[in-house]
Order: C-alpha cells, then sequence, then structure tokens
C-alpha cells in the first residue's frame, strides 16, 4: 500500500507543477486565460466584410429572411484552430412593412476554417 501512495504522490508533485507552469507562461506571452476576442480596427477589409455577408446570406436562407446587408458596424475576432467573428452587422430587412425600412443592428458569430475551405454560422441574433 505505501507503494501506491508514494507513487501517487510522485504523479501529483510531477504534474501539477507543469500545469501551473503552462498556464503562467501562455499569460505571460500575452495570451488571456479568460477571453482573446481582440477589436477589428479595418471593418472596411474585404475579408471581414465577406464574413458578415455569408452571415447575413446563411441567415437568410436558414431563417428564410429577407435581410439586406448594409454595412459592419463593430466587430472582433480570434484566432485558435482558425479564425472566429464576433460582428455586428446592420442589415435592412426587406420583410419589413415598415415606410422608414433603416438599417439595424443584428450579431453575429461565424466561425472561419481556412485550413478547411469552411465558414459557418453559430449564431445571429437580433435586432439587438
Amino acid at each position: 500500500m505505501p507503494t501506491n501512495f508514494h507513487f501517487l504522490l510522485f504523479i501529483i508533485i510531477i504534474l501539477l507543477p507543469d500545469s501551473i507552469f503552462l498556464k503562467i507562461s501562455l499569460a505571460s506571452e500575452g495570451e488571456s486565460l479568460v477571453s482573446d476576442w481582440r477589436p477589428i480596427k479595418n471593418l472596411s477589409d474585404t475579408k471581414v466584410v465577406d464574413v458578415g455577408k455569408f452571415a447575413v446570406a446563411r441567415q437568410n436562407f436558414e431563417a428564410k429572411s429577407r435581410l439586406f446587408f448594409d454595412e459592419l458596424v463593430y466587430g472582433e475576432m480570434k484566432s485558435r484552430t482558425g479564425t472566429d467573428y464576433n460582428l455586428t452587422i446592420a442589415a435592412r430587412d426587406d420583410g419589413n412593412t415598415d415606410d422608414d425600412n433603416e438599417p439595424r443592428n443584428y450579431v453575429a458569430i461565424v466561425s472561419d476554417r481556412q485550413f478547411q475551405d469552411f465558414m459557418h454560422l453559430v449564431s445571429f441574433r437580433g435586432p439587438v
């Protein structure tokens, strides 16, 4: 019995500091352990605009809506195994019967896996 206890204690002593040091080293390299969303500085970048247009088109397909992309209002991105976008999109609703069809803001999260040539609409909500 003491042998098993010593082996377990040895494993804990060896592995625990490694995981603590790994988290500390990631934080010291500038990686946030909570959230690593970064604001998109250039909302007129064609790649980012294309992601916003994709989000609206995919939402129209899935929800049978008639939204028209107007512009990007705000955006954040994070990169891990691809790029995730959190976009606030101004879009007009063609199904809206109001005379003043002003653009309204919608929030979309899009996952872009360029290495797989794959983009996925994670969520779309609004108007907000």
